[in-house]
């Protein structure tokens, strides 16, 4: 059963923003500002109060911390060449779920070893990728499949934990001919249309919006060799150890995948798509399009490293406000809007306790 998704993108002009005109661009950057990503929403609005300084060309390189776990301090490169240590009161994390266990780690010192919040070693652990299918089939005649909205079609239909006949954990299926980036001929000549010359010419002519593309997302459960650490081999440029992403798929994550790839396939074909053109998914590569859970929220220290409010349990004035702080994946949920609640209600929290100091 199929669903209008939602979608970040106006139908009509909005808070100075223009309404959509549907080109189908928007997984390389809106041209016009329509979608409600969020420069164009909280980041220009928080510029615009005059309380917000961006400095870009600025790397993070290690946080420091007073021997009770407090963080007193970060320092950052600029531009490439001046070391700084910039002091706060609050220190708020959101560098996703590669990047915040990577920080952290790398911020070890004397009396923090193994990295800061991360006395119980969970920072890095219970990382989450997303399982992925798609495939993509063509028409006998154009569905203009170039423009339009992104997934603009979904089915939650096995999103629930139990949904799938004996296998544990959810997904979705979306329409994804956009997201894959069968948008124009480039791609169309470069993955899909056979031939050379005025014969490849002519094929893209007759293809182009044909291929229709139906994804799947599904969720990945943790397991103890799934965790993010760092590559004590190999650094950045500013000499830092890159992080080291360990990934592997249990035998319940297969099952799911390949339940995932079977109803894509049955879909494909009941669009009356003569032949399917392209195939891939996680069987062939890890996507990290959407990653979870390296620095998961709980209410055990012991297992956790944030608490309920996303401040670390070691450190009473740090808090992390991305998806790392995921206690699981979902059934394919994208995590946009839910990074971007916690984001918030920790924004609240914060507020709210300077108030009451």
């Amino acid at each position: 059963r199929w669903q209008a998704n939602s979608r970040a993108a106006l139908s009509k002009p909005f808070d100075g923003r223009p309404a959509c005109n549907y080109c189908g661009n928007c997984g390389y950057g809106c041209p016009i500002g329509d979608k409600g990503s969020a420069d164009v929403t909280f980041i220009r609005h928080a510029l615009n109060s005059g309380r917000c300084l961006i400095a870009a060309e600025t790397v993070v390189t290690r946080l420091i911390s007073d021997p009770g776990g407090r963080i007193t301090g970060v320092n950052v490169i600029e531009n490439h060449q001046t070391s700084k240590k910039l002091e706060a009161p609050i220190v708020v994390l959101a560098g996703g779920a590669v990047e915040t266990p990577r920080l952290l780690l790398n911020s070890a010192n004397r009396e923090f070893n193994q990295g800061l919040a991360n006395s119980n070693g969970q920072v890095g652990r219970n990382f989450m990728d997303s399982l992925i299918w798609v495939s993509t089939g063509m028409l006998d005649t154009s569905a203009d499949s170039f423009q339009g909205l992104p997934a603009d079609a979904i089915c939650w239909d096995f999103n629930a934990p139990d949904a799938i006949p004996g296998v544990v954990g959810g997904c979705r299926f979306t329409s994804s001919t956009q997201e894959i980036g069968l948008t124009g001929p480039i791609n169309y000549a470069r993955r899909i249309v056979p031939g050379f010359g005025a014969a490849l010419k002519a094929g893209i002519r007759n293809s182009l919006g044909h291929a229709v593309s139906v994804s799947s997302f599904g969720e990945m459960l943790p397991n103890p060799e799934t965790l993010i650490d760092i590559d004590t081999k190999q650094t950045d440029a500013f000499g830092l150890p890159l992080a080291r992403i360990r990934s592997r798929l249990t035998e319940m994550d297969l099952k799911r995948l390949r339940f995932m790839a079977q109803q894509c396939r049955r879909i494909i074909e009941s669009t009356g798509a003569d032949r399917l053109v392209e195939e891939f998914g996680s069987y062939d590569h890890f996507s990290a399009t959407h990653v979870f859970g390296s620095c998961r929220m709980g209410n055990d220290p012991k297992s956790s490293v944030v608490n309920a409010c996303g401040r670390a349990h070691e450190s009473s004035n740090l808090y992390i406000a991305d998806a790392s702080i995921f206690p699981s994946s979902g059934g394919g949920e994208a995590p946009s809007l839910t990074i971007q609640a916690l984001a918030l209600r920790i924004a609240d929290l914060i507020a709210s306790n300077a108030k009451d100091s």
